[in-house]
């Protein structure tokens, strides 16, 4: 019988020499691609300072975790308790070594998996008696394992470096063994510095407090930013020509037993790539995302295009990169690719990108662009007027920028709040039920990053239509009416009935048309700013005060109405990573000779509609027929993660 392991992560360190057994070991392992999913890391490493080195590199910042007896410990000198106090200290600060480390009691740390089950279960019982929290499980222990977007370990809980041959001997020996003999390293988290997928994906209950970031005063910004104008061209640092990387021939050597790129790698096409949300590389991913973003805030369309053709690369690559040559043999990925890889494996982090991050202007820049309403040109815009916050904004330009961006500054804090995967289903079923109390009979597909698997979303996406074409009609307004006597919506973003007022035909287009906006403005379309108006304590807090407040969060929502015989287009439209979807469009028009948005497909010479969707089924059927009609792969959502 196979024997069942807790989510591993795999440390990298020394097995990097050895490609080949890198990739034996994730796959025999089935190893977490994300260390905030792992119940324990393994590695081949020896010593608690390389442990923490390692953990660094990926983002987590630990302190050691040192279990200290009644009576001290060897070594250090725990302080001692008051006999008279009846508080039991959970975890205090010692000495040891001359470090300062976390002394955990023996009662709280991590218990050892003794095999006795009955006595481990009769002590949590006795603590859960004196009011306690219950002993900390073995991580062997079965227990939920929490969210691909949860942090790596709640308050209080450590992080355990394993040596590797914990996983042989376990093999070896037919079961679990317990992990104290093979324990290099244990730390509590102190800050996790992870990488994400541009917004935090940590969920919180309440209102993250507003990003803060250093004003210089009007002296300052004259002469430290006066001449500063974002959106011109200018020198920079980066734009140097990499170095080459020396190769020795053992290197050589170890080039010949590399795995070969998959085949779906040789094509420019992201659409035709599977791209998960998670990937081996996710710790370098992150340094390369932090660039690309920099050089979006800056205009730079040549940087751009660059570093989203590599972070697209590496998405979709499946193993984990082992040295610069194998980089280098990705699209997009050349010798500046292979050289911040380089750096990133020699130092844990990429110089360019913490220069960023430490760049205030940069900050300022991020704050703003996080605006909704706001994108990298009117950023930059901000910026150049010389604001450097929100307050500036509303203090000296509150009159001049669109009501979108208003109600994006005055909902900042709210609209950057992760939507849980449980909300998104809430809002959503709530749509469809007003839909369907409308007229029956309509279908709905949740779109967006809730649909490509994120743990959490930013605002939601739904796509609804129905087998009548007559019912999608005007449909729009009825819906917007009776949420809003429902009391769900708070504001109207932008309202678009466009298609329902060319009777719902697809959209006349020719190559030497001049182009519109995006295929969404072509469907009828409401983005909205939603609040549930149900809260618990509801009709107790409205008899005490009838002005009271709703106190849930205001959040994004984008309802797309599709006529049937297009729905599939407007389904892959709204599922994709937005380099799925540019992709998606260029190997259409370079390809295919059609034009696609989520309206439909049109041929490019005389702009006559394509149908790909005919036949029997529903909204899903459709989007795989679009699929099919391309002559794609059928991808599913969760491999089209792209950035």
């Amino acid at each position: 019988m196979a024997l069942t392991f807790p989510p591993i992560y795999l440390l990298k360190f020394h097995l990097e020499r050895d490609s080949e057994e890198l990739h034996r070991l994730e796959e025999a392992i089935h190893v977490v691609w994300d260390i905030r999913e792992a119940k324990l890391v393994l590695g081949i490493v020896k010593s608690k300072s390389r442990a923490t080195l390692e953990l660094r590199k990926l983002g987590l910042d630990t302190e050691e975790v040192v279990k200290v007896q009644k009576h001290g410990a060897e070594g250090g000198q725990a302080k001692a308790r008051d006999p008279h106090s009846n508080k039991r200290r959970k975890i205090d600060s010692i000495t040891v070594d001359e470090k300062e480390v976390v002394a955990l009691d023996s009662e709280t740390a991590s218990e050892p998996d003794t095999g006795n089950e009955d006595s481990f279960q009769r002590k949590r019982k006795r603590t859960a008696a004196r009011g306690s929290s219950p002993a900390k499980s073995s991580p062997l222990e079965k227990r939920p394992v929490s969210s691909p977007g949860s942090t790596i370990q709640p308050s209080g809980e450590t992080i355990k470096v394993l040596s590797l041959a914990w996983y042989t001997d376990s093999i070896n020996a037919g079961k679990l063994l317990t992990v104290d003999d093979y324990l290099v390293y244990e730390g509590r988290v102190k800050s996790a510095s992870l990488p994400t997928r541009s917004n935090p994906t940590v969920l919180s209950a309440k209102v993250e407090p507003r990003r803060q970031v250093k004003i210089p005063s009007p002296t300052q910004r004259h002469s430290r930013h006066g001449s500063r104008k974002f959106g011109q061209q200018s020198g920079h640092s980066s734009s140097q020509p990499a170095k080459l990387i020396h190769e020795t021939t053992s290197e050589d050597e170890a080039h010949s037993k590399l795995p070969p790129v998959p085949e779906y790698l040789h094509t420019q096409y992201s659409c035709q790539r599977p791209t998960p949300f998670h990937c081996p590389n996710e710790g370098f991913l992150s340094e390369l995302r932090v660039i690309k973003q920099a050089r979006t805030l800056r205009g730079d369309q040549i940087g751009i295009r660059a570093y989203s053709a590599a972070v697209a690369a590496v998405a979709s690559y499946p193993y984990s990169l082992t040295s610069a040559y194998e980089i280098n043999r990705l699209p997009g990925c050349g010798d500046k690719m292979a050289k911040l890889w380089q750096d990133w494996k020699d130092f844990g982090h990429v110089k360019e990108a913490d220069e960023i991050r430490s760049d205030p202007d940069m900050q300022v820049l991020n704050l703003f662009w996080n605006i909704h309403g706001v994108g990298e040109v009117s950023a930059r815009e901000f910026f150049n007027n010389g604001w450097r916050s929100l307050d500036d904004i509303v203090e000296h330009g509150w009159d001049n920028i669109s009501r979108d961006q208003q109600i994006g500054v005055k909902y900042y804090d709210e609209f950057l709040q992760r939507i849980p995967r449980e909300e998104v289903e809430s809002i959503s079923n709530v749509v469809l039920d007003r839909a369907n109390q409308i007229r029956d009979g309509f279908q709905m597909v949740v779109c967006g990053g809730y649909r490509r698997g994120k743990p959490d979303s930013g605002d939601v996406d739904v796509v609804l239509s129905h087998p009548d074409e007559n019912a999608t009609h005007r449909f729009l307004v009825d819906l917007l009416d009776l949420l809003e006597n429902d009391e769900y919506i708070t504001h109207k973003l932008n309202v678009s009935t466009k298609n329902s007022d060319r009777g719902q035909n697809t959209l006349n287009w020719k190559g030497s048309m001049p182009r519109g906006k995006g295929g969404f403005d072509t469907l009828d379309h409401a983005f909205l700013v939603w609040q549930d108006p149900n809260w618990p304590s509801k009709a107790e807090d409205l008899t005490c005060d009838p002005d009271t407040k709703n106190p849930n969060v205001h959040r994004r929502v984008d309802i797309i109405i599709s006529p049937w015989k297009t729905a599939g287009c407007a389904v892959v439209g709204w599922s994709g990573g937005t380099m799925f979807e540019r992709d998606l469009r260029r190997y259409c028009k370079e390809k295919l000779g059609l034009k696609f948005d989520s309206s439909g497909l049109r041929r490019q010479g005389d702009g006559e509609w394509v149908d790909l969707e005919e036949g029997d089924g529903d909204l899903l059927d459709k989007e795989k027929r679009v699929f099919g009609g391309l002559g794609l792969e059928w991808r599913e959502p969760t491999e089209r993660c792209t950035d």
